[in-house]
């Protein structure tokens, strides 16, 4: 008995062990990058003023990371995968917004999405945390002789207490010309107008995949063929994770190709009026 006992102490103890290794290579927490999705369409009158104030509050906040769905409507943008997330988030109207699909305090309410228009011009930042207790890394592959991404993302998780985490990847392009509907810059709206951030691609499930997480660990990897049609130099990925689906526990973005911007500099511009 007292053999056995040893044994059981000493296996426990190995194991409390193991469990302490597994978090002393780890960060207590890591800088959190935020995540806004805007909800838009290009028949959407009120959406480039939408547009103009997430612009003008990402200039004040360069941390975060933004996204735009197509989900006005079905338009040249649209993707089945944002239509679920809109859907989830009971995105019901445009142009709509969220920041890390949490409940956050805005001229609209205490409410996970809001209108950019009348909320984002005074947003209290401090209320959204500055850390997190994971972390998100992207690393692209790209074959262009057969346009196939292998994007890898990995991480670590700095607490042995958390809920399930689901992991979202998607691709976004910037510089496509196209109509756009407006109400405030041009009478009849733009027979060209230039689009950026859009989601070109949900690589995941637009819900989240579950992660699996090994000694605090986790990695998957996602395959994807590019379309033609697409200019790689303006793509990036995303990815972020969140708890079930909401709220977004870490973002990050990375560009499709190596030493490109990945569309960065360009923001969404009226080119040529009706």
């Amino acid at each position: 008995m007292k053999l056995y006992h040893f044994i059981g102490i000493a296996l426990v103890a190995l194991g409390l062990s193991a469990c302490k290794s597994d978090l002393d290579s780890i960060p207590d927490s890591f800088p959190k990058t935020h995540l806004i999705e805007e909800f838009t369409g290009q028949g959407c009158g009120h959406c480039p003023r939408g547009m103009d104030s997430v612009h003008a509050f990402m200039e004040k906040n360069p941390n975060y990371i933004l996204v735009l769905h197509h989900t006005y409507g079905t338009d040249n943008f649209t993707v089945s995968g944002s239509q679920k997330i809109a859907k989830q988030l009971n995105v019901a109207a445009a142009p709509q917004a969220c920041i890390d699909r949490t409940k956050t305090k805005s001229a609209d309410g205490n409410k996970i999405v809001f209108n950019p228009i009348s909320a984002l011009h005074n947003f209290d930042t401090e209320q959204l945390a500055s850390t997190t207790y994971a972390s998100v890394n992207i690393a692209n592959e790209y074959d262009p002789e057969t346009r196939l991404l292998q994007v890898t993302v990995s991480g670590e998780i700095c607490t042995k207490d958390y809920p399930q985490l689901k992991l979202t990847v998607l691709v976004k392009e910037s510089g496509m010309i196209a109509a756009q509907a407006d109400y405030y810059h041009t009478e009849n709206g733009w027979k060209e107008f230039r689009h950026a951030n859009a989601v070109r691609a949900v690589l995941s499930d637009p819900t989240g995949d579950i992660i699996k997480v090994n000694k605090q660990r986790y990695s998957d990897t996602f395959a994807f063929q590019m379309s033609k049609k697409w200019n790689l130099d303006n793509c990036s990925v995303v990815a972020f994770l969140t708890e079930d689906f909401k709220p977004v526990v870490q973002a990050a973005e990375k560009p499709v190709i190596e030493g490109t911007k990945g569309g960065a500099d360009i923001l969404h511009e009226g080119i040529t009026p009706y």
